[in-house]
């Protein structure tokens, strides 16, 4: 048994020093999840790359290895032979006191993760806020990760459970055609919409100079985490709601039900060479999953592309040869302005320099990196009208929002997110998010009453949780779970409170800075 403890100490101890010295992380939920969807061709291609003759020239692995070999030869000859003295012990008991003492707080942080009442998206807000990284010991790392997998299991489950049995009540058709299109690491703030000095968004602008797109002035995501977000634009539940989030539907069943086909067109999450996927923490985890995927989705991509307009052109092919549908729903998903800015945009299609940000007081490297991502917004924005441009000519109605914002440099001197409890500058950039409705003529001119509802909407307080409300509402869906209070577009909807990060009231958090 002493061997059999020491051995599986040293193993954890072995792959979170692995994963430290090759992927500079230590063992994570999603490095676990990873090794546990990992098939025998993945394993094949992954073991050359970092493992072989790298592994020994690694001091701290080769010490592991060492011990991992000596351990089993000490117990055989030392075995029993050896007593320990009541000074050691006292010495040794001394030793283990001090180190409980040290770790008072990452423990605390450890415990935190298990203490959340299975509330995965309040565990995944810790995650990214690196509670797992601070708990003391391999040891700890690696039972969190265990548990974080059979909890995100479990969720997934249940889930899929709720999803596949929900029904509708009726459809009334109202919009044929719509189209949901889901930005990534979007700063409205660098919009040309939202008032921002350099013109990045100039075709955006003109729609709405032509009166088709109406944009909204006070939106805000629960999260600025990619994955936890994609759940709550999903799921029909919303903040407030008493059931949990996994005893909720994903809204895309309900098109299904309805007849309408559902064509989700992604350039981040693919179907293709994925297994069975059970994790949050892979960002994906109710896309990952074939089985299910066939449920939500009449169609799905299966190629990533290395710029978003490679993406618009499958859009395009797939509406032409489709043609004799006639209700749709497409969720496009881009990559927009997700770092590395540099690598969102053809090089091509730069239009924003260094000198161009005089009037700012940034640094050289900081304006360098502050003209990548305007470049990425205005190759966006172009990106955007070609969408537009694929659904002009039909009966169609197009809800653009971003999961979350990005800090560029503005209040904060950093660029990217920041993955802790959020501050009231963090809030307006990372939280706030732009959004806007865009619908075309022949949809104009057969829904007034539609349209009038957008346009007397744009100021109201809303949290991008409640999107399916809209959706469902403009596809004319009842059922259990639609109710005219939460819908942004009817004249019954009621403000709520809007919790982001998990905890914090955002206008009251905001209220400090305005």
């Amino acid at each position: 048994m002493q061997f059999i403890i020491g051995e599986f100490v040293i193993v954890i101890c072995l792959l979170d020093c692995y994963c430290q010295e090759f992927f500079a992380t230590p063992i994570t939920p999603q490095i676990l999840s990873n090794i546990v969807l990992s098939n025998i061709g993945e394993v094949q291609e992954i073991l050359p790359a970092f493992g072989g003759f790298k592994i020994i020239t690694h001091w701290r692995i080769l010490i592991l290895l060492f011990l991992a070999i000596i351990l089993p030869l000490l117990l055989i000859v030392y075995r029993d032979q050896i007593p320990l003295r009541k000074k050691y012990k006292v010495l040794l008991s001394s030793i283990l006191g001090i180190c409980l003492i040290c770790e008072i707080i990452p423990n605390y942080k450890f415990l935190q993760l298990f203490l959340q009442h299975k509330d995965i998206q309040k565990v995944e807000g810790l995650i990214f806020r690196r509670y797992h990284e601070e708990v003391p010991t391999p040891l700890h790392r690696f039972a969190f990760s265990c548990y974080s997998l059979n909890q995100s299991s479990r969720f997934f489950e249940n889930i899929k459970r709720s999803t596949l049995s929900a029904q509708i009540d009726s459809c009334s058709y109202v919009s044929p055609h719509i189209v949901l299109i889901i930005g990534e690491s979007y700063n409205k703030y660098h919009s040309t919409l939202y008032g921002y000095k350099l013109e990045t968004t100039p075709l955006q602008k003109m729609h709405q100079d032509e009166g088709n797109l109406q944009v909204f002035n006070n939106v805000v995501t629960p999260w600025n985490i990619t994955s936890n977000v994609f759940l709550d634009i999903f799921s029909m539940w919303e903040y407030g709601i008493e059931k949990s989030i996994e005893d909720i539907p994903l809204f895309p069943i309900l098109f299904q039900r309805a007849g309408y086909s559902v064509n989700f067109f992604s350039n981040q999450f693919l179907l293709q060479g994925l297994g069975k996927g059970a994790t949050n923490q892979l960002g994906h985890f109710f896309l990952a999953d074939r089985e299910f995927s066939d449920s939500l989705f009449t169609f799905r991509n299966r190629h990533a592309c290395n710029f978003d307009m490679e993406l618009v052109d499958q859009v395009a092919e797939f509406n032409n040869q489709q043609g004799s549908c006639h209700y749709v729903l497409d969720i496009i998903h881009l990559r927009g302005q997700h770092f590395d800015y540099s690598m969102r945009y053809p090089q091509s299609k730069t239009k924003f320099y260094i000198d161009d940000y005089a009037y700012r007081n940034n640094k050289i490297e900081e304006k360098e990196i502050l003209a990548q991502y305007d470049n990425a917004t205005y190759y966006n924005d172009m990106v955007l009208d070609s969408i537009l441009q694929i659904y002009s000519n039909k009966e169609s109605i197009v809800i653009f929002i971003a999961d979350h914002g990005e800090e560029v440099y503005d209040d904060l001197p950093i660029h990217g997110r920041l993955f802790k409890e959020p501050i009231a500058k963090q809030a307006q950039y990372e939280y706030e998010v732009p959004m806007w409705i865009w619908y075309s003529d022949s949809y104009q001119q057969k829904h007034p009453d539609i349209t009038n509802n957008i346009k007397r909407s744009v100021n109201k307080q809303f949290m991008i949780d409640g999107l399916p409300q809209i959706l469902l509402s403009l596809a004319g869906i009842s059922c259990c779970w639609t109710v005219e209070t939460r819908n942004l577009l009817s004249r019954k909807y009621k403000n709520r409170q809007r919790i982001i990060g998990g905890n914090k009231d955002y206008d009251e958090l905001i209220s400090g800075v305005n």
